[in-house]
């Protein structure tokens, strides 16, 4: 019997060993990990222990057999065992990479952001806001574009091409219809901007045959005349 308890003892010293090691990694320092091996098994390949050939008697062969047995038990043991410390530790370390990959993430975003900031010009002041838009917005008719008592439009040259002839007879009937009326109904007002959009459609057609400085004043020009047609001679 006291040879059947050495057996025991030294087939769970490799368990034993295991759990030292992973208590003192925990306890100290970070330690790189490892993964978990079995360590080989104490039974040689004649099936007895290390320096020993054999049993010469029954009840040796049977504490031989008995050995092996313990033996087998404990590396499944162990091996259960490393496989469980390896699934866990793979698990930590997909976390750690899910959570550096997030981190690394939004670092870039912030990064981004930081740039553009840096790139971007100084927001307008209140001023300037207001002068862009008063500077955007469309100009009234002078006296040189419109006649005021008859409505008669003088056209820029670029828009008396024959290609605009119709476009040009309607506006020139309604702006007439204004200057006698004082203004235009909605459906009159209408009319004006979806001429007007017309137009606008040849103009950008001709806009590599037209000089840059009589297309922008085309454009302004239209811009002015669909401004006029909303508003009313009693404003």
């Amino acid at each position: 019997m006291n040879r059947a308890w050495i057996l025991v003892v030294v087939a769970a010293y490799p368990l034993l060993a295991l759990a030292q090691t992973s208590s003192s990694g925990s306890s100290g320092t970070s330690v790189p990990y490892q993964p978990a091996v079995p360590a080989p098994t104490t039974v040689n390949a004649s099936g007895g222990w290390p320096g020993y050939t054999g049993a010469s008697t029954a009840a040796g062969s049977a504490m031989n057999g008995m050995a092996s047995v313990i033996s087998a038990k404990g590396d499944y043991n162990l091996s259960t065992s490393a496989a469980a410390i390896n699934m866990t530790q793979a698990q930590k370390q997909e976390i750690q990479n899910r959570q550096q990959w997030t981190n690394t993430y939004f670092d870039m975003r912030a990064t981004n952001r930081a740039s553009r900031a840096a790139e971007r010009s100084p927001r307008p002041t209140m001023e300037q806001l207001v002068r862009m838009a008063h500077d955007g917005a469309p100009k009234p008719l002078g006296s040189s574009q419109m006649d005021p008592v008859s409505g008669r439009l003088n056209w820029p040259s670029a828009l008396q091409q024959a290609g605009f002839d119709s476009q040009r007879e309607q506006l020139e009937q309604l702006f007439t219809t204004r200057a006698k009326y004082g203004g235009l109904n909605y459906a009159d007002q209408l009319a004006v901007r979806q001429t007007v959009d017309a137009m606008f459609g040849e103009l950008k057609t001709q806009i590599r045959d037209i000089p840059p400085q009589d297309y922008v004043a085309c454009r302004n020009f239209l811009a002015s005349v669909t401004y006029a047609a909303s508003k009313s001679e009693l404003e």
